[in-house]
């Protein structure tokens, strides 16, 4: 058994590649949001932020952590300022649409703010990760001190 546990160590061990599938997959299913929104507008969060007392035109901020931050991820470029979009824009959506149940749970069992819920952690784990080796700002910066 521990011959197998090892070999599936060695096998798997490659977190440059893990962060690249973190950062594709979750940012690719983010930009989707934004194309949404893109073809479809931003009208029902101008709606959702003139209800909480903030002007419409905040709602093409979506734009940038939908849309821009997403593709960055993907390329792997100021892959921790993007993560940090997509973190506040997380933020927004939680108190435009999850504040009154952000401690209940679904009909499911599941957290009533799952969905945003696995967006927000998986961005804080980009910008914490880092972009890895197969990105195109990589992992090492030069140091201009």
């Amino acid at each position: 058994m521990k011959a197998l546990l090892n070999f599936i160590d060695t096998t798997f061990d490659n977190p440059d590649l893990g962060k690249l599938v973190l950062r594709v997959s979750f940012a690719a299913m983010f930009l989707l949001h934004g194309i949404h929104k893109v073809f479809g507008g931003t009208a029902f969060i101008q709606g959702l932020l003139e209800q909480h007392g903030v002007p419409g035109f905040v709602a093409y901020g979506v734009y940038l952590g939908e849309v821009v931050a997403p593709i960055l991820l993907i390329l792997g470029l100021f892959t921790r300022v993007a993560a940090i979009f997509v973190i506040g824009t997380c933020g927004f959506v939680f108190w435009l649409m999850h504040g009154g149940d952000l401690f209940t749970l679904n009909k499911l069992g599941a957290w009533a703010a799952e969905d945003i819920g696995v967006y927000l952690f998986s961005a804080i784990a980009i910008l914490l990760l880092g972009p890895g080796k197969y990105a195109l700002e990589g992992t090492k910066r030069s140091s201009s001190i």
